[in-house]
């Protein structure tokens, strides 16, 4: 998946595992799959204990493997990934439980190239075990602190989906421009795991960048999968 060195148009794709099992296998499979390739794909694995980094580059041995040793956390996962994908100008992130649809990436792109005064967008996630059902159309923030997942739960056939300005992306599957993450300083390592993509969609936004639904570029996505409910 290399090509040359040019950033511009090239996008990497950042997983984070943690005893993903077979689960991120098959996400994996998912972005191989991809109608339009990433440059790259970067696997940072937290010290996953389950066999899931052997198993990753045995069955994936396309995929960039950083093992960091302990686990660093997602927002920490991330930002290692990050950058080491300098050569790219579009950084994707995955989460291990998230199973993109092949047109994924293309339609993504696609709407950012055809909506240049956005800087970062949201796939639409699907309820990996009722795909009818949405699991999130971007992240709301409201005054009182409180971030949700919108439309999470709701069919989709009862949503009006069209392209529309949101908040911010849940981080399970959303692209972000290099540059903009550079230069708000990536995600905040102290959120260890959960609401990272919240504070640093606000820190985007503060900068001036707005982010877009990009309802066409779906993924299923089973949730709290690693990590447990509670």
């Amino acid at each position: 998946m290399q090509g040359d060195r040019d950033p511009r148009g090239r996008v990497g794709v950042v997983v984070v595992n943690f005893n993903g099992g077979s689960l991120v296998l098959r996400a994996l499979e998912c972005v191989h799959a991809q109608t339009t390739p990433a440059a790259r794909v970067i696997v940072v694995d937290n010290a996953s204990s389950d066999g899931s980094a052997r198993a990753i580059a045995d069955a994936h041995p396309w995929v960039e493997l950083i093992e960091t040793g302990e686990n660093t956390g997602f927002a920490r996962g991330n930002n290692i990934g990050i950058r080491a994908l300098e050569d790219c100008e579009w950084i994707a992130l995955l989460n291990p439980d998230a199973f993109p649809q092949p047109e994924w990436l293309a339609t993504i792109l696609e709407t950012a190239n055809r909506n240049p005064e956005f800087s970062f967008f949201s796939s639409l996630l699907l309820d990996a075990t009722d795909s009818a059902r949405l699991d999130g159309a971007g992240d709301a923030y409201h005054v009182s602190g409180l971030a949700w997942r919108r439309e999470h739960g709701r069919r989709v056939a009862d949503v009006a989906l069209d392209e529309h300005e949101v908040f911010g992306p849940c981080a399970a599957a959303a692209l972000y421009r290099r540059t903009a993450l550079v230069e708000v300083g990536l995600f905040d390592e102290r959120w260890f795991c959960y609401f990272e993509d919240v504070d640093l969609a606000f820190r985007l936004r503060l900068a001036g960048y707005r982010c877009l639904l990009a309802p066409a570029s779906r993924v299923l996505h089973q949730g709290s999968a690693t990590t447990g409910r509670e």
